[in-house]
């Protein structure tokens, strides 16, 4: 397993959805733990929840990218998240879709195509709620 993220303009890894699920409910359960305050984990702590050969940081990369629709795109977002729990067919998508590293430099937009995401999450039609 690495622990390396890529380079910036690099594709990201695709993901096992169950994984990424497990990677966000465990970091949003650490993160209620500890209510108000930046939580933050390292990989290395994961790798137990997780099978051999996970690829642990674009788990984690996608996992971010979540959490930043769910700030940036809240609204669009809703249909799939409820009582703040997000629906598998986020996880699926957000698995999958085309994506690449960023690194520190400047940068418009997400590093995957936001559209698409939400033109899969639709046809994939299955929502909270």
């Amino acid at each position: 397993m690495s622990d390396d993220l890529g380079n910036p303009g690099e594709p990201v890894a695709e993901v096992d959805p169950d994984e990424l699920k497990a990677f966000w409910q465990e970091t949003r359960n650490l993160q209620a733990g500890h209510p108000g305050q930046n939580v933050g984990m390292g990989l290395h702590v994961m790798k137990a929840t997780f099978k051999p050969g996970a690829n642990l940081p674009a788990v984690w990369y996608r996992s971010a990218m979540i959490q930043v629709l769910n700030q940036v795109a809240q609204e669009q977002l809703a249909p799939w998240v409820k009582d703040e729990e997000v629906s598998d067919a986020v996880f699926r998508t957000m698995a999958t879709i085309p994506m690449e590293w960023i690194g520190h430099t400047d940068r418009e937009g997400l590093p995957f195509d936001v559209e698409e995401f939400f033109r899969q999450l639709r046809e994939d039609g299955v929502q909270n709620g």
